[in-house]
């Protein structure tokens, strides 16, 4: 015999509670496999972003200048994009 009873009867084999269980039980590994899973890949992700970013850091300070130390009594010029007052609202036209 190749088939049970209810196999024939229905066209599927029986579940139980045993496979009921089996099922809980791997779907409680592949969820833990799958965290673990996002872990690693979060955590790889993170050591990438962080070389990354080291490296940029790296080249965008090799060409920077230094910002100008001012003390207090120097003589600065400041130069003025907008001269009179309320001139960003104003049409241009």
């Amino acid at each position: 015999m190749k088939w049970t009873p209810f196999e024939l009867l229905v066209g599927t084999k029986m579940r139980n509670t045993e496979d009921i269980r089996i099922k809980d039980r791997l779907l409680e590994e592949m969820a833990k496999e799958l965290q673990e899973q996002r872990e690693f890949l979060r955590n790889d992700a993170k050591k990438n972003i962080e070389t990354i970013q080291s490296e940029n850091r790296k080249t965008y300070n090799k060409r920077r200048k230094r910002a100008p130390m001012y003390k207090e009594g120097d003589l600065v010029a400041i130069q003025r994009t907008q001269f009179g007052t309320g001139l960003k609202l104003r049409p241009k036209f």
